[in-house]
């Protein structure tokens, strides 16, 4: 770890922050941070989903080291989907523990409360927006509705109140919702609304913290939706021995996605017909590419003993999910991610040496540069 004591680092994850916000938003602060800074136009991890690529950003590295490929995962012993909020999973140390180990102190502010679950064991701060508790009430004041823009407001004043209050906290890691994104193309007058308000935020944060580094970030862009295909239902009825097709977007906070997503894991029955599956996903309508989890592994860096059988992209107009048919068109408006094509994402450095020649790539390369290099 290259932060001395003193040192204060605030890392802002905005959830579904892809760069077409970034670039249709009218956010001063931040575009003046890009252009003093370092900025480039980086990658999500694939899936783009955001365990996934929050754990990656926290841990510095890609799902095939820290071990966390989804939000949902096929439980071996039930056979039935469940939520990872586990911080079990986790193969490689997070930033956080490294601080720790170094006498350094940390702090994490998030909208959801697994990643406080997953991620907050050696932290010396943490809250979460969404069920919080009454000493939290007590000190933050009630979150606003998670399904709302105002909890990201919540989320960042806590994070200053935070650094008010606690001068020894040098590490500051913001996880925001995408709810907003999730409701709002970058054009949006509500979208807009929402972004100019937290650049607010982030300017007093940078009046209040001149010296501070700031990594400004996202886990996944977002897209318009026409079709949610059921997986697991197409094969079936085409005669394929599926034991399931688990949606790794799904968590428990459905009102903006439905659980749906563009990825899907698939788990055989019979993996003699692999490649006749393969085949088949590779002529149907809404299918971007088909995988068997080896070569996917390779391809996008995963673990490969968590992602099923065969790994499933969506094209940039289609989820995947359980739905009530195999195929069901979607409400105008919908939005979501989780594919190929929400992977563009800004990368931003600011009161930092990072440079051109660090190889800054994806989300997770701003904290290797910082954290574990």
């Amino acid at each position: 770890m290259q932060l001395e004591k003193g040192k204060k680092t605030i890392i802002l994850m905005l959830d579904g922050f892809g760069t077409d916000y970034f670039y249709a938003s009218d956010m001063p602060v931040l575009k003046k941070m890009a252009q003093d800074g370092f900025y480039r136009e980086g990658k999500a991890v694939f899936p783009t989903l955001t365990n996934a690529n929050n754990i990656s950003i926290v841990c510095g590295s890609f799902p095939q080291t820290h071990g966390v490929t989804t939000n949902c995962y096929l439980d071996p012993i039930t056979g039935r989907p469940e939520f990872l909020e586990d911080p079990g999973f986790l193969k490689s140390p997070t930033l956080f523990e490294m601080a720790a180990r170094q006498k350094i102190r940390s702090a994490l502010v998030t909208s959801k409360s697994k990643t406080i679950r997953i991620l907050g064991g050696s932290v010396d701060a943490g809250l979460s927006a969404q069920d919080a508790d009454s000493e939290i009430i007590r000190d933050f004041g009630s979150p606003p509705d998670i399904y709302s823009i105002e909890v990201n407001e919540w989320i960042v004043r806590s994070g200053m109140k935070i650094l008010q209050n606690r001068p020894d906290i040098d590490i500051l890691y913001i996880h925001t919702t995408d709810y907003p994104m999730h409701m709002w193309a970058p054009q949006d007058e509500r979208s807009l609304n929402h972004l100019s308000r937290l650049d607010g935020l982030i300017g007093e944060m940078v009046d209040r913290y001149p010296d501070a580094a700031f990594l400004v970030t996202a886990d996944h862009g977002m897209n318009p939706k026409k079709e949610c295909l059921d997986l697991e239902k197409i094969l079936r009825a085409s005669g394929f021995p599926i034991r399931a097709a688990i949606s790794p977007v799904a968590d428990r906070l459905v009102k903006h996605h439905g659980g749906h997503g563009g990825v899907s894991y698939l788990y055989l029955e019979d993996q003699s017909c692999l490649d006749e599956i393969l085949d088949f996903l590779s002529t149907l309508s809404g299918v971007d590419r088909a995988l068997p989890a080896q070569k996917a592994a390779l391809r996008y860096r995963l673990d490969g003993e968590r992602i099923g059988d065969i790994v499933v992209g969506a094209d940039i107009e289609t989820v995947f999910g359980n739905v009530e048919q195999e195929r069901v068109n979607l409400h105008q408006g919908y939005r979501n991610h989780g594919s190929r094509f929400e992977e563009s994402i800004p990368l931003i450095a600011w009161n930092t040496r990072l440079g051109e020649t660090d190889g800054i790539q994806f989300n997770l390369d701003l904290t290797r540069a910082i954290f574990f290099d």
